[in-house]
């Protein structure tokens, strides 16, 4: 829900237009900032506000072939069928497929799991994979975070009588599979599950509370699922699930898990990340420090790496930390190989940033597993779709990153008749090509992207839910904003302005002085506050004598003390 919102004069340092929000005046301000969300009347704003981990969450047999999809898996227990899970390459698939194998597992399946590799494999079911199942007399094939775009490998997995149960979440194509035993996809035709946002791991956990049920006694049932959340908000961060409805519960209580897992191998991925589990964990917890280091595995090297540590027993210690130790490894090379190749893409387009509704770019040198990434930059630095190639011989494999404004999936189908293999989500998608219809797409992609982005302003635009007094930053009215966590894509942090404060003792923080620190005064009052990425401002911040900031409100614990922090967001400078 969109409120009205009052454009303000001059631009920040950031470049961006700021708007305020217009509150009505007969709410508080956390009304207000709720109402503005779209979340009004009582019982609505008590689930919001205190969202219950076993009231919250809908009937799973709602989802439609849940019923179907449990019979079989039940049967398969029963008979001692093979089952095989089959995941994606990426946190949710990763963290989704672990939900489904401790799961099946822990209800004596004869289960055993297999992931493609990015290079080799491709996104996806694969020919050779359902080869090997037949070989391997599987009769049960579950599918997680994949399987919806696959119809030509179920319809041989059905050929050679193995019943393939999808569970996914991407974008449903035209031509969907029609052999599958069941499908599991909130947002399918018919189906009546209320919560259409979960994420391939938020699925997975749907599945495995529908296992349960009958299978496990009321109490163990309980300890059990509760367990499993920190393995499904893993995915469902990673993979940037709106934190609402469903998605909010399992990040809110998977992140209560997570400080106490039971899974051995997150202990020591934390571990490793130099995660303080007494400490407050939060959504950027998973999103900068657990979900890069899984990922990472999928990315430059093999998936199996990082599922292996989340299912990891704990008995081989040494095992253990060899595992963490490796996905560390591969993180650190992953982030220099993402540096040095954004800076050659940043060059590249920055000439068509000008002219294009569009970012296009490509390199033979660029590795298939960071292409996502430097989209996802593109975008965030130029606020326009981007797609970043890479070469394969007579094919190019690409990744297509975009914004609210723009639906990836859509433009796909536009150009469709000239691509291999396609599929994603509304902001992130990926495809296949030949290079002999590469600059026909080009072409094509642009126009569409131009007719589709010919009103649209580039220029960012800085919600503000609003302009704050001194007097209103105190402990109830930051306990009151503690209760709106955990906060991510869907409930992003609210941004307040402060008027004509001072800055004092502003310096450069972190390894690389790419941040700042400094102390606000606001009247009598004097916050701390971190400045990230903008460390570069420095020079246009130290002479200066009052400036306007935006920023959110956090608690920081030190010594055993609570003390509010601001994280400044952007800023402008008051000239006289």
């Amino acid at each position: 829900m969109q409120s009205e919102a009052i454009l303000l004069g001059g631009k920040s340092l950031l470049n961006k237009n700021w708007k305020l929000r217009v509150h009505q005046n007969d709410l508080d301000l956390v009304q207000n900032i709720l109402k503005s969300r779209g979340i009004e009347g009582p019982e609505e704003v008590s689930a919001y506000l205190s969202p219950s981990y076993k009231k919250g969450f809908h009937n799973p047999f709602l989802m439609k072939d849940m019923d179907k999809a449990v019979e079989r898996i039940n049967q398969a227990i029963d008979k001692k069928e093979r089952i095989i899970v089959f995941g994606d390459y990426d946190v949710d698939g990763i963290s989704g497929t672990a939900v489904l194998i401790k799961t099946l597992e822990r209800l004596g399946a004869e289960v055993s799991y297999r992931l493609p590799h990015r290079v080799n494999d491709g996104y996806g079911l694969s020919n050779k994979f359902i080869e090997e199942f037949k070989e391997k007399n599987v009769k049960v094939l579950i599918t997680v975070d994949s399987g919806i775009s696959c119809k030509d490998q179920i319809d041989l997995a059905w050929e050679y009588g193995i019943d393939t149960i999808i569970t996914d979440h991407h974008t449903i194509p035209e031509n969907p599979p029609d052999r599958a035993y069941a499908i599991l996809h909130p947002k399918q035709a018919e189906c009546l599950y209320p919560f259409k946002g979960l994420t391939g791991s938020g699925v997975a956990f749907k599945l495995a509370s529908a296992l349960v049920t009958d299978r496990l006694p009321s109490k163990e049932r309980d300890q059990f699922m509760y367990s499993l959340l920190d393995l499904a908000s893993l995915g469902t961060v990673a993979d940037i699930g709106p934190l609402l409805g469903e998605n909010r519960i399992i990040v809110k209580y998977g992140l209560e898990a997570l400080q106490n897992t039971m899974w051995p191998g997150l202990n020591h991925l934390m571990d490793y990340a130099g995660i303080d589990t007494t400490g407050k964990l939060d959504v950027s917890t998973i999103g900068f420090k657990i979900g890069p280091r899984i990922n990472a595995a999928g990315r430059i090297d093999h998936p199996y790496q990082a599922l292996q540590m989340l299912l990891y027993d704990g008995e081989d210690q040494e095992k253990g930390k060899s595992l963490a130790a490796k996905l560390e490894k591969l993180n650190q090379e992953r982030q220099q190989m993402v540096y040095k190749a954004l800076e050659e893409a940043f060059e590249r387009v920055e000439s068509d940033s000008k002219n294009n509704k569009i970012l296009i770019a490509w390199s033979p040198d660029w590795h298939m597993g960071i292409i996502g990434l430097i989209a996802g930059r593109l975008v965030e630095r130029h606020n326009i779709p981007a797609i970043v190639l890479q070469e394969f011989d007579e094919h190019l494999v690409a990744s297509f990153r975009s914004n609210e404004s723009f639906n990836a999936v859509d433009a796909l189908n536009h150009v469709s008749h000239l691509l291999e293999h396609y599929g994603g989500h509304f902001q992130a998608a990926g495809f296949s090509i030949r290079k002999a219809n590469l600059e026909q797409f080009i072409d094509e992609i642009s126009k569409y992207a131009a007719e589709k982005l010919q009103d649209y302003d580039s220029e960012q635009e800085l919600l503000l839910d609003a302009d704050l007094s001194n007097e209103e930053i105190n402990d109830h009215f930051v306990k009151k904003l503690t209760q709106m966590e955990p906060y991510g894509y869907g409930n992003e942090k609210p941004n307040f302005l402060l008027k004509n404060v001072k800055l004092e003792g502003i310096k450069r923080v972190g390894k690389e002085g790419n941040h700042l620190h400094c102390f606000i005064t606001t009247g009598s009052n004097k916050y701390s506050a971190i400045a990230f990425k903008m460390g570069e401002l420095i020079e246009k911040l130290v002479d200066a004598e009052e400036v306007d900031v935006v920023f959110s409100i956090d608690k920081n614990r030190w010594n055993g003390r609570d003390t509010i922090q601001f994280q400044l967001v952007d800023i402008k400078v008051n000239f006289r």
